[in-house]
């Protein structure tokens, strides 16, 4: 009798288990996918209904507060999700932690064998994380996870606080052809990524690798860092910054990082002061030539004890690593990289070879056009014209008075403080000039007023390394 028993007792688990498998599917989902499932998870109505939540986050809509919830680790909500034909579907989500980097894992688990619910589920998860780029922008940073699972990208959570997205006008460039009123640099560069980006059959139909690379170097404050929140804010890309100042970043790590860990293409990876990053991306014969000249006995002693260091450093990290991934055979493609340095001749020629950057764009002091443009759009609420008027339309225009000035408009007030600017010996960036106009940002009249103390605060254009002649287009 107990052998029977037994015997049917196991014949009924095992007759259990093959109806399940053969009704049910299950589906193991990784850190992306399981981001994007959980994202269209946290809209759904019947999440409400479960037992066990965790608040996610919250963001404004207007004057009321949203919450959004999604369920425990370890969790299943159940939910009856709606096929494109119209029927309904059985579905369970299971939320789970992956150990140690903190990032989430899912199973989805699905009444039938087909997966046409989960693949809504994955673009649906896809637009919503798409549309909260909209209003914030989204910058991913290396992490060092500890010995167990290293360096890798930290992703943030809605719940962190974000920085708000900016508009391409935002940004104020110089015109890509002087005294015109075209486009200035900023939107050229910004139609040329989405030229890009909806070219990607173009590329493949011809055997070209479909990725961009842009070198923006000049001036300090001339607005690279910028004109990069404004493409990705404008394109709804995230940013991967990319940092080499780990111990544990290697050839091998580098190239892990670029294929495994980002989102979906496409995105932006942004090197920014590539100059500073490490040794490997410098130029190799100015290094070479910097060595030949004479030393003194201090600084070979400092260079001595430097050596191993510097050796150690160097076998971490290879120029040939970082181009293998950056454009190698491994390399990802739907990429749009940005490299951002204030000395382009210190990067090594490799680096910057056709093919590996493909748009150039020069920051320098600002113009006068510039400098009207930024003014006008920064007292843009006191009336007046946004587009700047071409030298040969300014009139004569006070150079001192209250009285004067205050009979002026916002247009007036602009070309008066671009005048003002130009005739002096100084060349200031656009950083400069906005500190000015912001501790005066309720007074327009008071920005030209006190002009005089701007152009005190900073030494002639000698300390700026870069030409103020007039901008030409950029190079494509």
């Amino acid at each position: 009798m107990g052998i029977a028993r037994d015997a049917s007792s196991k014949f009924v688990q095992l007759f259990c288990d093959w109806a399940v498998r053969r009704l049910w599917m299950t589906v193991r989902l990784n850190e992306k996918e399981a981001d994007l499932v959980l994202a269209w998870l946290r809209e759904q109505p019947a999440i409400h209904d479960a037992s066990e939540l965790w608040l996610y986050g919250q963001r404004s809509e207007g004057k009321a507060t949203r919450y959004e919830y999604e369920p425990e680790i370890k969790v299943t909500s159940r939910l009856r999700c709606r096929r494109p034909d119209g029927s309904s579907q059985w579905v369970w989500i299971t939320r789970e932690s992956r150990e140690g980097s903190g990032g989430n894992r899912a199973t989805v688990s699905i009444l039938g064998r087909d997966k046409v619910v989960l693949e809504k589920m994955l673009e649906e998860g896809r637009e919503i994380q798409r549309r909260k780029r909209e209003k914030f922008l989204t910058v991913v940073q290396v992490y060092d996870f500890g010995k167990e699972h290293g360096l890798n990208w930290l992703h943030p959570q809605d719940k962190d606080r974000k920085q708000p997205g900016r508009s391409i006008s935002s940004v104020v460039l110089p015109r890509c052809c002087p005294g015109s009123s075209g486009i200035d640099q900023a939107e050229a560069l910004l139609e040329d990524a989405r030229e890009f980006l909806n070219s990607e059959t173009w590329y493949t139909e011809r055997g070209i690798p479909y990725r961009r690379g842009y070198l923006l170097y000049g001036i300090p404050g001339g607005g690279k860092s910028s004109l990069i929140m404004a493409v990705a804010s404008e394109l709804r890309l995230p940013i991967y910054m990319m940092s080499f100042s780990s111990e544990r970043m290697n050839d091998e790590v580098l190239s892990s990082l670029l294929q495994y860990g980002m989102h979906d293409p496409p995105t932006i990876l942004l090197l920014e002061d590539v100059d500073l990053l490490h040794t490997a991306v410098l130029n190799r014969h100015r290094q070479l030539q910097d060595s030949a000249g004479d030393s003194s006995p201090t600084d070979r002693d400092k260079d001595s004890s430097d050596k191993g260091y510097e050796k150690s450093r160097r076998g971490r990290l290879t120029l040939s690593g970082l181009l293998n991934a950056l454009d190698g055979p491994t390399a990802t493609t739907g990429r749009l990289l940005f490299m951002t340095t204030n000395d382009r001749d210190a990067l090594d020629p490799a680096l910057l070879r056709s093919g590996r950057i493909d748009y150039e764009l020069e920051f320098k002091a600002a113009v006068p056009d510039q400098i009207q443009r930024l003014f006008t759009r920064f007292y843009a609420d006191f009336g007046g014209s946004t587009s700047a008027q071409s030298p040969a339309a300014v009139k004569a225009l006070p150079d001192e008075g209250d009285g004067a000035l205050a009979e002026l408009t916002t247009e007036e007030l602009a070309q008066l403080f671009a005048k003002k600017l130009d005739s002096s010996s100084k060349r200031l960036t656009t950083a400069d000039i906005q500190r000015h106009l912001m501790k005066r940002k309720k007074s327009p009249r008071r920005a030209v007023e006190e002009v005089q103390e701007l152009l005190d605060t900073f030494s002639t254009g000698d300390d700026i390394q870069a030409s103020v002649r007039d901008p030409s287009c950029p190079t494509k």
